[in-house]
């Protein structure tokens, strides 16, 4: 829940209001004063006295605002500056129970039942000649679990969210960074709302033998990875990741916000034009998949792309007008790949290599002619050799591994003969094709470049 910020004191009051206003509650919380007949009936009913505040804005997500301040941030409802907190609570009660007849997953159920409270939200509110989209959007929120932990994700930039039992909530920005939102307390209420996801999901479940759960959940454009923990494995955590962030983090932005160079872009884009493997490789966190979206997402538009992943975690790049397969394959990623050879793709990016099939899956798509992209854990070229030793496998030919570290490229080197060296320098032609696609900073922008380049 949110401290600090009145939440607390709009609880009451509006528990107070409902009691002693019953259907007049919402007309009371919003500085109204009731009929005669229900003043008659009501007569410990009262208009609640109306006043905003000034609300600083630095981010704003569904439902609220971030106040940003020296690494830390402060949630604020949005109707903290209207007065209407109170309104918000009371009508957030009156906006349970409506669910759409017809959905697709659980995302899905929930999402078009927000649009369909907020469509009902505008009507109460039209009724009694109230026009408040902020009222109408925080009340529709609150009445779901979205709210407030899965809301403040959904701002712009946000890549993560985590928080664990009676602790804050950090959240992981694009450009500012990590923020601790000081006023959120991961209390039983929330931990209860994030388990009714995991209940809900038909693959996943909730068990003391089995503490530890991972779902996805689409609502409308935003995709998160939930990965929620309970008792006994700990007291209660959460972490979420926002998938859908990188379609706001293309190869130009990454450029401009210091993870990688141009030389570096370019030579990694001439690296897979030539047909040499990629392999982009570091720690937990560092932004492999990150990179690697936004390299998929700068390919030629002509050219057709098969991903072959665990667990679907880059973009559908149809959405880009690109000739994008995208496949989850949970085991036998070498036999998929045998298979994928009579489908002639031109790229294939095959996620995370993991174990010994994994790296066979690699050394064979690139044996069989195909470009492949993949990314995998090691600390240092040092580890990534001994890894693919402890396997018995050998790094394909050319191999051209990029090393991350605090979601930078720090280094790549190239495998030749058995051996590291200095990759080869990028062809004009693709340091061109980088050049062009600065300023771009959605890959939906990039998209509007790249359409436009012949060939």
């Amino acid at each position: 829940m949110l401290l600090k910020v009145g939440e607390e004191e709009a609880l009451e009051r509006a528990a107070v209001l409902l009691s002693d206003c019953g259907p007049g509650a919402l007309a009371a919380s919003l500085g109204m004063r009731p009929g005669f007949l229900r003043r008659i009936l009501r007569r410990r009913c009262r208009p609640l006295d109306v006043s905003g505040m000034p609300v600083p804005a630095d981010l704003e997500f569904p439902g609220g605002t971030l106040e940003v301040r020296d690494g830390g941030a402060i949630a604020h409802p949005l109707t903290r500056r209207t007065g209407r907190q109170v309104s918000s609570v009371i009508l957030s009660t009156m906006l349970r129970g409506i669910y759409a007849e017809e959905y697709a997953s659980q995302g899905d159920l929930i999402w078009r039942s927000l649009e369909l409270r907020m469509d009902r939200a505008r009507r109460i509110l039209g009724e009694m000649g109230v026009e408040d989209e902020d009222l109408v959007i925080e009340a529709s929120i609150r009445s779901t679990k979205l709210w407030p932990l899965l809301a403040m994700t959904m701002a712009p930039d946000v890549t993560e969210a985590y928080a664990h039992f009676g602790g804050p909530l950090y959240l992981d920005h694009v450009e500012l960074g990590r923020l601790v939102v000081d006023n959120y307390l991961m209390d039983g209420e929330e931990v209860s709302r994030l388990t009714t996801f995991v209940e809900a999901d038909v693959n996943a479940g909730i068990d003391f033998s089995s503490p530890l759960s991972e779902v996805d959940l689409s609502l409308g454009e935003h995709h998160f990875r939930m990965a929620l923990d309970f008792p006994p494995a700990s007291r209660g955590a959460v972490d979420v990741r926002n998938l859908s962030a990188m379609s706001r983090l293309s190869l130009p932005r990454l450029i401009s916000l210091g993870s990688l160079s141009e030389w570096d872009a370019a030579t990694i884009l001439d690296s897979i034009g030539r047909g040499d493997p990629v392999l982009i490789f570091g720690r937990t966190g560092v932004g492999k998949t990150t990179l690697s979206n936004a390299l998929l997402a700068s390919l030629p538009r002509h050219w057709r792309i098969v991903s072959v992943e665990e667990v679907r975690e880059i973009e559908d790049l149809t959405r880009y007008g690109m000739h994008h397969t995208p496949y989850e394959i949970t085991s036998g990623k070498l036999d998929f790949i045998q298979f994928l050879l009579h489908r002639n793709p031109d790229l294939v990016f095959l996620g995370e290599i993991l174990g010994k099939d994994h790296a066979e899956a690699l050394d064979l798509t690139s044996f069989s002619g195909m470009k492949v992209m993949a990314t995998t854990h090691a600390k240092d070229y040092r580890g990534l050799v001994g890894k693919w030793s402890s396997w018995g496998v050998s790094l394909p030919e050319g191999t051209l591994a990029v090393r991350m570290n605090s979601k930078r490229v720090v280094e790549m080197r190239q495998w030749v003969d058995g051996g590291w060296e200095d990759p080869r320098s990028p062809s004009g032609t693709w340091l061109d094709h980088v050049r062009s696609l600065e300023g771009a900073d959605t890959n939906e922008e990039v998209y509007e470049r790249i359409k436009g380049i012949p060939g």
